[in-house]
């Protein structure tokens, strides 16, 4: 069952599991950029007996505000309370709407594994998911050896083509992004994230962000963290990964 619920600025689904399958765990879905509203392995992962919940990143569709990167990782802090706090009142009906989680994961791919990285050791999450996940923004698109997409020109059409659907979208803000002057760049705060059980997943013929990022990320926290990293022949980004990963991923979140 899926349900419309909100926390301060942020919209968001929620869809309930079947009652003879609740693993009590939740999931939150992190998209890259520019997203879809709903995660197309959301109802799975539900009829697989967990909660599932996918925030609207601030600023972007149904959810309040301007989009930016402070904005997104107040998104990824938000929804992290809100799932704690068990409990918000659905929008169809007005009345309060509860879920029971004693652990939560966070799912992200690529861009949205930027912000949840940037953040992961401030948060009371313990398990993450990434696929494909962009880790290294003072590298990207930087070695002419590998191939990998140009971040500037993905400001661009976004602005130019999804302006409505990300409001308040600041190249400005962006570009500080992608030259790896904001707070979201994991590989530059790698070494304050302990403690945590990761697993990362990347495709071998990805030219959006190439494989090599993911392997610099491991090797930079696997010393103070349990990391599980797995790489996917002749698999490029999103969909592709989505599917190649999807029982491993599975797997992994239901242990």
């Amino acid at each position: 069952m899926r349900y419309r619920i909100k926390s301060k600025e942020i919209v968001c689904d929620l869809i309930k599991p079947p009652k003879d399958k609740n693993l009590k765990k939740g999931i939150i879905i992190f998209p890259g950029m520019p997203n879809q509203p709903r995660n197309e392995n959301s109802d799975t992962f539900a009829s697989e007996g967990f909660y599932v919940l996918e925030p609207r990143y601030i600023g972007s569709w149904e959810s309040y505000g301007e989009f930016n990167i402070d904005n997104c990782i107040k998104t990824v802090i938000e929804a992290e309370k809100l799932f704690q706090k068990g409990f918000s009142i659905e929008c169809w009906d007005n009345k309060r709407i509860k879920w029971d989680v004693d652990e939560i994961i966070i799912l992200s791919s690529s861009f949205g594994s930027s912000i949840v990285l940037s953040i992961a050791h401030e948060l009371k999450t313990k398990k993450f998911v990434c696929l494909a996940p962009l880790t290294n923004l003072k590298k990207h698109n930087k070695d002419k050896k590998i191939e990998e997409q140009d971040l500037k020109q993905l400001g661009l059409f976004i602005k130019r083509g999804s302006e409505n659907a990300f409001r308040g979208f600041n190249l400005s803000d962006w570009n500080r992004f992608i030259q790896g002057k904001s707070k979201a760049n994991p590989l530059c705060i790698a070494n304050l994230v302990k403690d945590k059980n990761i697993f990362l997943a990347h495709g071998k013929k990805d030219s959006v962000i190439h494989y090599s990022r993911t392997q610099e990320y491991y090797n930079k926290i696997k010393i103070k963290n349990k990391v599980e990293l797995k790489f996917y022949e002749d698999t490029n980004h999103g969909k592709q990964i989505k599917k190649a990963a999807f029982q491993d991923v599975l797997d992994w979140v239901k242990k």
